[in-house]
């Protein structure tokens, strides 16, 4: 399902900025994201080793973690470190993916408004999944 948002800015320099704020925080998460799923790699491997060995000796397959799902939420009680790798590298793919899409809608965003002298004018944008995907420009 698609999230459309819009927001109105006094000028594109406000609208610049706040992008470059989301830029810059999405960069400090994935950072984050990507420290943490690298400190799970070792424990991620231990688990992986063991879960083959009890396939091994006894026959079944490895247990998983069953989330409680709660009107759509799914909730992990300590989950095992494949789950929690497993969650946190989705999220960190996406995360690097949107950060991409936002650094080339800057780069667009900036130039249109530049070369076009619409540094003061009014700038309403729609947001489509927490990206800028139109610009309005009245004045």
């Amino acid at each position: 399902m698609d999230i459309y948002s819009a927001k109105t800015f006094s000028d594109a320099g406000q609208f610049l900025s706040e992008l470059d704020a989301q830029i810059k925080q999405l960069e400090d998460l994935v950072k984050a994201v990507g420290a943490e799923l690298e400190g799970l790699k070792p424990s991620l491997e231990r688990y992986r080793r063991l879960q083959e060995l009890l396939k091994r000796f006894s026959g079944g397959s490895g247990e998983r973690s069953a989330p409680l799902e709660i009107t759509g939420l799914q909730l992990y009680v300590d989950p095992n470190p494949m789950v929690r790798y497993e969650i946190l590298e989705e999220s960190y793919r996406h995360m690097v993916d949107l950060l991409s899409v936002l650094k080339k809608v800057r780069e667009v965003a900036q130039s249109v408004i530049r070369e076009g002298g619409l540094e003061s004018l009014r700038i309403t944008v729609q947001y489509k999944n927490g990206v800028p995907v139109k610009l309005l420009v009245t004045g």
